[in-house]
């Protein structure tokens, strides 16, 4: 009986499902070690590939992180887009809207983030690189936010400082938790008092109330 020949896939596959490989193995390798000890060598070495595999995709190392992180912020806004529309559709309360929040900034997404803003901060390439991929994400979350919340004209007009206050606080929380040895309880806290802020922030507007006609005299 003859041995069925190996299927092989087309070279467009292959190449797809190295760069995914070398993507995700840059993600773990910043958020393990930080971005300036991530080299394209221990990249190649953790993803199984050859450094001039890696190089032909990503000829200087900008390029991979900007890739990587682009690819990081982009799953990261899908999961806040499903969120969201789980809110919008009744599905999810806002609390637990904005525990999803905090769950995503303060893990990967935020500790990675932390560190490329900390390099780019004086690192003229790696901020022209990441820039653009930072402006995308943010009026991705901006579109977002305006469409899964259901707001009048007025408060859409507030949309911006309500988004980005929310982001705020959740990045300053991260830094202390990085910094700081705090309590579980403390960041409970935090996230309950906003909890409160933002609800009356996003509360709908009514209608106005239409005047009644004056009783007419008998």
């Amino acid at each position: 009986m003859k041995q069925a020949k190996p299927v092989r896939r087309p070279q467009a596959e292959r190449t797809e499902q190295m760069t995914e490989k070398i993507i995700a193995t840059t993600l773990d390798l910043m958020y393990e070690q930080g971005m300036a000890a991530t080299s394209t060598e221990a990249i190649a070495r953790r993803a199984g590939v050859s450094r001039g595999a890696i190089l032909h995709h990503y000829p200087q190392k900008f390029d991979l992180v900007t890739a990587a992180v682009d690819h990081l912020l982009e799953s990261e806004a899908q999961k806040i887009r499903t969120v969201s529309a789980a809110f919008a559709g009744g599905d999810m309360t806002l609390d637990t809207l904005v525990d999803e929040l905090w769950r995503m900034f303060s893990g990967r997404l935020f500790m990675i983030t932390m560190d490329y803003l900390a390099v780019a901060r004086t690192n003229d390439d790696l901020r022209q690189h990441l820039g653009p991929v930072s402006l995308k994400f943010n009026r991705a979350l901006d579109d977002i936010w305006r469409t899964f919340f259901q707001l009048s004209d007025k408060q859409i007009g507030r949309i911006d400082i309500t988004l980005n206050l929310t982001l705020c606080l959740m990045r300053g929380m991260g830094v202390q938790t990085v910094l700081q040895h705090r309590d579980p309880e403390y960041f409970r806290e935090l996230i309950a008092s906003w909890k409160v802020v933002l609800g009356g922030m996003l509360k709908p507007v009514p209608p106005p109330k239409t005047r009644r006609d004056a009783p007419r005299s008998t």
